[in-house]
């Protein structure tokens, strides 16, 4: 089975999608055939990693990876390379498929693809073709997110703290919400990792 190529967007890449992205590699495994690599729709070339996201673990894997993180602005070329868009936020998500109206079916917020994902099962030649397929295929059968369902790590994380818009993930970045932003994108991902057959980790 192969992977796939999935790129993660939030505005200025360097707290979010970096975080995301990092996730996504390490519970895919660095040997697998997935590629993964994160941009900023807003991004200013070459700012480095928020300190909080280096700090998140302490193994050198893990904070080589993020020292070595340089923020870049998304292009449509990474987009049209992509075969999974993923984004911080629905507005980020808006200004995407504004940008490239060909590519919308490839693209969800983090959060949008771990609800619309549960229960997927990797099991063919492409294993992002699959997700993406099986994603927009529940755009219209599943439960919205936030709705009645309330169960799973969404219904956990809305109970303690409701979310103004349940498909984003805020950027709290320099405040006092911002780790409520990084336990958020764990969540998220790690959500997408177990759906894509890698391994979840939890967050310290």
């Amino acid at each position: 089975m192969t992977g796939g190529s999935i790129l993660v967007v939030c505005a200025a890449n360097v707290c979010r999608s970096p975080l995301a992205e990092l996730v996504l590699r390490r519970g895919l495994g660095e040997g697998s055939s997935f590629s993964v690599r994160s941009a900023g729709v807003r991004a200013q070339d070459g700012d480095p990693i928020c300190t909080e996201v280096a700090a998140r673990h302490a193994d050198d894997d893990w904070r080589e990876r993020a020292g070595e993180h340089r923020a870049r602005e998304v292009t449509p070329e990474m987009l049209a390379e992509a075969d999974l868009v993923l984004t911080a936020s629905r507005d980020i998500r808006g200004e995407l498929v504004r940008s490239a109206p060909e590519l919308r079916d490839r693209m969800f917020t983090l959060r949008e693809a771990a609800h619309l994902g549960a229960g997927f099962l990797p099991g063919g030649s492409d294993a992002v073709e699959e997700y993406v397929a099986s994603l927009d295929r529940a755009r219209t059968r599943a439960t919205p997110l936030g709705g009645s369902a309330g169960g799973g790590w969404f219904g956990r994380l809305i109970g303690r703290r409701p979310a103004a818009d349940p498909a984003s993930i805020a950027d709290r970045h320099g405040s006092r919400g911002h780790a409520d932003t990084i336990r958020e994108v764990e969540q998220a991902v790690e959500a997408i990792v177990a759906q894509l057959g890698g391994h979840r980790r939890h967050s310290s």
